[in-house]
């Protein structure tokens, strides 16, 4: 199948307020791109045969505003292109970053929870996991968050199966749907690895995570030892 026949995947970034590293999964997406393939092309033509393996990406970067640019961390401004409010709701794939969970803005959490009954993925890393807490769907299910904060989560959000993990994969809210959620960005990346490993081609994953320097030797779920705590970082 040429690239010009495959689906278009619409691909949401949910990114007001966040840590920057946290939306790492949407440069392993891009990297899977065939904007991204073309970029390569103009520097190693000998990949052109590998051109029909990627595919066609629309990135969505949502937030309250299109004329104020949001704040993600370390001190970048970036400019939205759809509100909570005209973002459309079937999109492929959503990802969140991870921020203060006490200032997200309402007409966020009304925008996840009507796409989370039309978008087949959700992908959300570390206290990206109690933004989607906060909207209620994930009342019910197992999650995660950054492993620091799973005591306020489980304070704030009992009606969550928190667990204590790398990440976390659920179904989501109709038939196919999959809710991914991770720890801290470390955690994503690896989460996202294995989200792409399993959902794309596996010579374009390994040849984009080459060039990020990402291994795609397969990572566990779970942590290899007990939380530290607080009193063993201060």
């Amino acid at each position: 199948m040429s690239t010009s026949e495959k689906k278009t995947i619409r691909i949401g970034v949910l990114y007001e307020e966040v840590q920057m590293s946290d939306l790492v999964a949407a440069d392993v997406l891009g990297c899977l791109s065939v904007k991204y393939a073309e970029v390569l092309e103009s520097m190693m033509p000998s990949a052109l045969g590998l051109l029909p393996l990627y595919t066609p990406m629309e990135f969505l970067y949502i937030s309250s505003s299109l004329v104020d640019d949001s704040y993600v961390t370390p001190d970048m401004h970036v400019k939205a292109t759809h509100t909570y409010a005209n973002a459309p709701r079937d999109l492929d794939i959503i990802l969140l970053g991870g921020p203060d969970p006490t200032k997200v803005k309402e007409e966020s959490l009304q925008f996840l929870r009507e796409a989370s009954k039309q978008t087949k993925v959700i992908l959300s890393t570390c206290s990206g996991g109690m933004w989607l807490a906060k909207s209620g769907i994930l009342d019910g299910k197992k999650a995660t968050t950054n492993r620091m904060g799973l005591p306020l989560a489980k304070q704030f959000f009992p009606n969550v199966d928190w667990q204590d993990q790398r990440w976390v994969i659920e179904k989501g809210h109709f038939d196919g749907a999959e809710i991914w959620t991770g720890g801290g960005a470390g955690c994503g990346i690896d989460m996202a690895v294995e989200y792409v490993k399993r959902n794309f081609d596996r010579k374009i994953v390994e040849f984009g995570c080459a060039g990020l320097d990402f291994s795609t030797k397969d990572k566990s779920q779970f942590y290899d030892g007990p939380a530290p705590s607080f009193a063993e970082l201060l």
